[in-house]
This record gives C-alpha cells, sequence and structure tokens, in this order.
C-alpha cells in the first residue's frame, strides 16, 4: 500500500510543478530517413591508449566495495581500451520523440559501471556488450496554460547548475520530467527519479529523489537559477550495508547559479546549502544530520587567439566524527566502483578521476562505505588557472595548473597536493581527431598524514583517435 500511495504523491508532485536539467551525448553528422517518422542514426568511436605510473589499488573488505588509488611507489601500467556508441533519435513529426543510446561494457556479463572493453582477447572477439545509456521518450507542446511545455520519460543524464553537487552525466538516471516556459525566459521544471528500486515489492530498499528548477535569462548571454533536491528513502542510507540499515533518509540540497558573458568575460558560479538527516542509522537510536555546503566560481576572457581562465571551488569538510554530524558537503557525481578508464573528467586528470581524494565522509553514495574518488569537491579545496589556444585551425591547446587543499583534516596536514594537465587535439579528417592528455600530480603531506603511505609523484598519459558519424 505505501508503494501505491508513494507512487501517488509522486505523481502529483510532478503534476503540481514541472523538469530538470538533462545532456545528451553529441555524436557527428547524421543518415537520416524522411518520411511520417524522420530517424537520425549516429555513434562514435573512440580508441584509447592510457599509461599510469605510481598509482598503487587496495580494495576494502566484503561486504564494502569502495576502494583506494594512492599517490605512492607501484609498477606502471599500460594498456588500450575502445568505447563504441550508437545512436538512434526518432522524430515523430513535431511534438514526439525517442531516443536510445548504446556503449560497451567490459566483461562477458556486461558490467553497468564501466563503458570499454579492454584490448587483449588473442584471436577473438571482444568480451563486451551494449547497455543502454540512454533510453528516453519525450513529448512537447503548448497545452498546459498556452506555454511550451513537455513531459520526458525514461534512463537520461541528468545534472544540475554548474554541475558541482549533482552531475549523473555518465551512466544517467531512471527518470520522469515535466517542464513548462511561461515566457521567452522563464523556465520552470520538476523530475522525480527513481535511484534504487531493490526489491520491487519492498519499499525499504528504495531510494527516490525529487527535484526542481527554475532558470531566468536575464539576456541572451546570461541566466540566473536555483534549484532543489531530496532525496528519500524509508530505510536505505546507500553508503551502509544490507537495507533496511536506518529508520528514514530526507536528505536535501538546494542550489544556486549562474552563468553567462559580461563583454567578452565569461563566467560561471554555483553555490550549494544541504540539510535534513538519515533517522537512526544502523538502528543505534541516533541519527545523522547533513550541513555540508559548497561554492564554485570561475572567469574566463579571450584575447584571440587565447583564452585565459581560473576558477576556484570549495566543498565543506567534517573535523569531528562523534557528533553524529555530516558537515562534509556530499556529491552524486556518479560511481565509484571501476578505475578511472571510464570516468569523464570533472576537473583534474589524476585528483578526483585516478587518485583518492581528500574526502572522507561520502554518505550521500551508490558505493557501500561512501565514494573515495568521483566525490566532485567534496573535503576540497582548489584554485586553477588555465590557458586554451588554437595556433591553427586544426589544433587546438590547453594547459591548466591546480593547488589543491583539504578543507578539513583532523588527522594532520591539509595540504592534497599540485597537478598540471595538458590537452591538445588535432583534427585529421572531418569528424575525425588525435587527441592527448597527460598530467602529472604531486601528492602533498596530506597523503602522509591521513592514509600513512610514502607518497610519490603520479604522472598520467592517455592518447587516441576520436571517430563521430
Amino acid at each position: 500500500m505505501r508503494k501505491y500511495l508513494a507512487l501517488v504523491l509522486s505523481v502529483i508532485f510532478i503534476l503540481c510543478f514541472t523538469a530538470t536539467a538533462f545532456a545528451i551525448h553529441e555524436t557527428g553528422e547524421p543518415v537520416s530517413a524522411v518520411g511520417p517518422a524522420k530517424i537520425t542514426l549516429g555513434g562514435k568511436i573512440l580508441v584509447r591508449g592510457w599509461y599510469f605510473d605510481n598509482v598503487s589499488y587496495y580494495a576494502a573488505s566484503a561486504p564494502y566495495n569502495y576502494s583506494f588509488n594512492l599517490p605512492e611507489s607501484s609498477d606502471s601500467q599500460a594498456l588500450y581500451t575502445t568505447n563504441a556508441y550508437l545512436t538512434v533519435n526518432a522524430m515523430i513529426g513535431d511534438n514526439v520523440q525517442g531516443f536510445m543510446e548504446l556503449e560497451t561494457t567490459a566483461g562477458g556479463s556486461g558490467n553497468p559501471n564501466t563503458g570499454l572493453y579492454i584490448w587483449g582477447t588473442y584471436d577473438t572477439k571482444p568480451a563486451s556488450d551494449l547497455f543502454f545509456r540512454q533510453l528516453w521518450v519525450q513529448y512537447t507542446g503548448s497545452g498546459l496554460l498556452g506555454a511550451p511545455s513537455g513531459i520526458k520519460a525514461g534512463h537520461m543524464l541528468i545534472t544540475l547548475g554548474e554541475k558541482q553537487f549533482l552531475n549523473n552525466e555518465r551512466f544517467g538516471n531512471d527518470a520522469i520530467l515535466l517542464w513548462v516556459d511561461p515566457t521567452k525566459e522563464l523556465h520552470i521544471a520538476v523530475g522525480t527519479t527513481k535511484l534504487n528500486e531493490g526489491y520491487y515489492n519492498v519499499h525499504s530498499d528504495d531510494v527516490d529523489g525529487y527535484i526542481a528548477v527554475v532558470t531566468y535569462m536575464l539576456d541572451k548571454k546570461n541566466t540566473i537559477g536555483a534549484n532543489y533536491l531530496l532525496a528519500h528513502s524509508d530505510g536505505n542510507l546507500p553508503s551502509e550495508v544490507s537495507p533496511p540499515n536506518c529508520d528514514s533518509l530526507n536528505f536535501q540540497n538546494v542550489g544556486l547559479h549562474a552563468n553567462g558573458d559580461i563583454s567578452g568575460l565569461t563566467y560561471a558560479a554555483e553555490v550549494d546549502f544541504q540539510f535534513g538527516k538519515a533517522k537512526d542509522v544502523g538502528f543505534s537510536g541516533t541519527d545523522a544530520k547533513f550541513s555540508g555546503w559548497g561554492v564554485f566560481a570561475k572567469l574566463g576572457y579571450m584575447i584571440d587567439p587565447i583564452n585565459l581562465r581560473g576558477s576556484f571551488a570549495m566543498g565543506s569538510g567534517d573535523d569531528d566524527y562523534s557528533d553524529n554530524k555530516i558537515k562534509e558537503f556530499q556529491t552524486l557525481q556518479g560511481p565509484d566502483q571501476t578505475g578511472p578508464l571510464a570516468r569523464f573528467v570533472h576537473y583534474t586528470q589524476i585528483y578526483e578521476r585516478t587518485i583518492s581524494t581528500t574526502s572522507q565522509n561520502s554518505v550521500v553514495t551508490t558505493t557501500l562505505g561512501g565514494n573515495t574518488r568521483n566525490t566532485g569537491i567534496a573535503n576540497t579545496i582548489y584554485y586553477n588557472l588555465g590557458i586554451d589556444v588554437n595556433p591553427v585551425k586544426e589544433l587546438s591547446l590547453s594547459l591548466d595548473g591546480f593547488i589543491i587543499r583539504a578543507t578539513k583534516n583532523e588527522f594532520g596536514s591539509k595540504n592534497a597536493g599540485t597537478e598540471v594537465d595538458f590537452k591538445g587535439t588535432y583534427k585529421i579528417a572531418k569528424n575525425l581527431n588525435y587527441f592527448v592528455e597527460a598530467g602529472a600530480f604531486w601528492p602533498g603531506k596530506y597523503y602522509e598524514d591521513y592514509f600513512g603511505i610514502d607518497k610519490k609523484t603520479v604522472t598520467q598519459a592517455v592518447h587516441g583517435l576520436s571517430l563521430t558519424f
């Protein structure tokens, strides 16, 4: 009965408001068939070579499935991988759309947390399957109060604001989204997402998300907005083992964001505040109360052909784990059950993607025990300066430097380290690019004090070919 009541309330919630932000994988020029329906076929093939040095691996004991990748002396690693994407975009008239995107997965049985296969299968076919990365239907019209509006349902890529808190564009979520544009400038949206179902006849292992978004265009180049997320469960704190593991979870995040261009100066900013609680965690009689926050800002200015960039971000940390207050900024940046091969770069190529971060209390995640990578700016401060240049039409180059610190660390130093990243892309032919991404991470004393290791410099390089069609 509670499951049906939750379903009814979700529908009422959605119909009373309206949907959220989403991202669609970009492909090259399509092959189309014109008729009652317009079917657009697309895809991408990504072949990459990888090199890592001084990245060690430690797995947690069962039943936890998190792991640590630490910057200490270890053998170098080198390998090749291939990603493949296939997309079908079906437009039925002017108002109805269906979209499918298939992506490779590793292993003969398929792993939903990968997007590639690793080379080396002798003379046999690669051990890989194709899983849906996106699978949704959408209807748009002007029936609600005579304003443009729409509904979208299925598996889709979802982000909020400037992606500092919620960024699930790697593998996506199952969701129902609705939106309305009362004016050309105003966009109002709401959605509900099923984060975890577990056993469909048991409600205590479910985790549901409810999202509301409002954005307003000040002019053609400048937009401000606000968003809200509630993650609710009747017994499942995802980082804990074997639900039911608490009485209830009601985690909330409120975000404000802006982006635009003022006289050639580009900018983006986001601030998030978190509250709510997980009640009776582990049925110990104690509640975990959330009070994290995060801030982010970036600026850019083009002096043709050079683009200068700078950014700053800070996510709150926690230096008292005995007060039952979760002060660390909680982030939802995607899964942490696989290595860096499948993850997207959020800001640094090595820290946060390849190396375990300074996050110490990441509890609102899908990883048992909490994420140690893919944690965004949780308990992290970074300062960044970058430069982009296009010396010729076919060549683009980028260089970034980062200073990284822990916001809190009751176990010693907050100095997490420094990183320098390079990226270069050369257009060989139409839709075919060769690229190189390389970086070096010099870990700070934080890794010695918190992890008890003899830190070493990490180097990493990725190169490859990207073909879109």
